[in-house]
């Protein structure tokens, strides 16, 4: 399908930085008589030197092996090219690895930014603004170096020289700048995502960029000449993304109100319009940015209120996707089923005993049937998006909520789940896709011995702050 998409970036801006668009058929054909070498074989096969048959995200071998496949991300069918002569010097400095990083980031690692990777601002259109900010040419660089090592532990060496330098040129540029510049908000963005997928134990998050974040995201929405501008479009989606994904995490302490007057009008202003990370879910991702810190202060105190859990229920229940996109529908309705699956389990249904918030007690039967069949449905949903649909890259939310409800009577679906999460580690090699399974064995256990208490409370009791986006 075809989106009506706002464009995020002017294309005058894009200068000589995007230059014609080159297919694969300009290459020369391979000769008859040789076997064609596996050049984009996943790293199980080479390790094994055994031939890979590149299927992308999950290799047949390593389907047949039951093996976490770690594939090589796949070009687009065609390729835009970035030629380093076209660019001002200052945009690459004589390092053939921040040329080669750049690249890579353009061509295969924003990939997993996005809802569709042929419609990706975070892509070839970035380049033009890297010469505005050097902060923001390191960000990507840095994150680029980490998703080509599949973000290992002992293999972020780059990775971590170039944040570093990314964090003091942001510093900078943020001292320099009166008002929010897009290149300030995008390095800002970029650091705090991506801070989470380079820890070993994801116990950090970018709590500290997140609320820079949302900082400069109140000066967009106060500022006249910014707001309603497809950059405040851009901007305030992949906060809200980024807020809703983060939502448990935060300490109840540190909370900053996400339910105000200002925030709600912004949100209700992007209506209809497709973002490349929310689609057309901005407005759930507010709603479930609200029940997550909700929920996360009734795991930590105890307290219920019967009146908000009302509100967020109703407005859960008569919220619903666009069906103009069956698959994009379906990915909606599992947004909408995690957030009821989490005010019930965690909460409790609206008008139960107010004094017995579920994280200590049983829930009734008709409320884990319930909870059971939202669960059910969800993760079959899920998996009517096929792996080769980058609509699969948002899924691991839902699919950690949506998991942690199965029963032993649902094997099937557990089993489902597991080589999804699988699969999506082999889409964008995040590492918490598999710290996800090791919570969902948590709970899974808890299940069988009768205990109702959520994925969040065993994620907790971790010491994790599992960020999934």
């Amino acid at each position: 399908m075809v989106h009506m998409v706002q464009y995020f970036w002017p294309a005058s801006s894009l200068g000589p930085a995007i230059a014609t668009i080159a297919t694969r058929q300009d290459e020369p054909p391979t000769p008859t008589r040789e076997l064609r070498k596996s050049r984009f074989g996943c790293k199980n096969c080479k390790r094994r030197r055994v031939k890979c048959d590149e299927t992308f995200p999950v290799c047949l071998r390593c389907q047949k092996r039951g093996a976490v496949c770690e594939a090589v991300p796949q070009l687009r069918q065609w390729q835009v090219e970035v030629p380093s002569l076209a660019l001002p010097a200052s945009v690459y400095p004589a390092s053939p690895r921040h040329r080669r990083l750049v690249r890579y980031w353009c061509e295969r690692a924003s990939q997993i930014m996005v809802l569709d990777p042929d419609l990706n601002p975070f892509s070839f259109p970035i380049v033009a603004y890297l010469e505005q900010s050097p902060a923001l040419l390191h960000t990507i660089t840095s994150i680029g170096a980490a998703h080509e090592q599949f973000f290992h532990k002992d293999r972020l060496e780059t990775c971590l020289e170039e944040r570093s330098v990314a964090l003091g040129l942001l510093r900078a540029e943020v001292g320099l700048t009166p008002r929010p510049l897009p290149t300030t908000f995008l390095s800002v963005f970029m650091l705090g995502l991506s801070s989470s997928w380079i820890q070993d134990e994801p116990a950090e998050f970018g709590y500290e960029h997140l609320s820079a974040a949302r900082a400069l995201i109140d000066l967009i929405i106060a500022s006249p000449d910014l707001y309603n501008t497809p950059f405040a479009t851009l901007a305030l989606g992949s906060y809200l993304y980024w807020d809703m994904a983060c939502s448990f995490l935060v300490d109840p302490r540190l909370h900053t109100e996400l339910n105000v007057p200002s925030m709600y009008s912004a949100v209700q202003s992007t209506l209809g319009v497709f973002h490349p990370i929310t689609g057309y879910f901005v407005e759930i991702m507010y709603l479930l940015g609200n029940l997550g810190r909700y929920c996360r202060c009734v795991v930590e105190s105890g307290v219920r209120n019967p009146l908000l859990e009302h509100a967020l229920e109703e407005q859960l229940l008569a919220w619903e996707p666009s069906r103009t996109d069956q698959q994009l529908g379906l990915l909606g309705d599992a947004f909408k089923n995690h957030g009821l699956i989490n005010l019930y389990r965690i909460c409790g249904r609206p008008g139960d005993d107010q004094d017995e918030p579920n994280q200590d007690t049983d829930h009734d039967d008709f409320t884990d049937q319930l909870i059971r069949q939202y669960a059910v449905q969800t993760v079959r949903d899920l998996i009517l998006i096929p792996t080769t649909n980058w609509y699969t890259n948002m899924q691991a939310i839902c699919l950690l909520t949506a998991g942690s409800e199965l029963t032993a009577a649902d094997d099937t679906e557990r089993m489902l789940v597991v080589e999804r999460f699988n699969a999506l580690y082999s889409i964008n090699r995040l590492p918490a896709n598999l710290k996800a399974l090791e919570i969902l064995d948590d709970t899974w256990q808890a299940r069988d011995r009768g205990d109702t208490r959520s994925w969040l409370h065993f994620m907790l009791h971790r010491g994790l702050r599992l960020m999934l986006g």
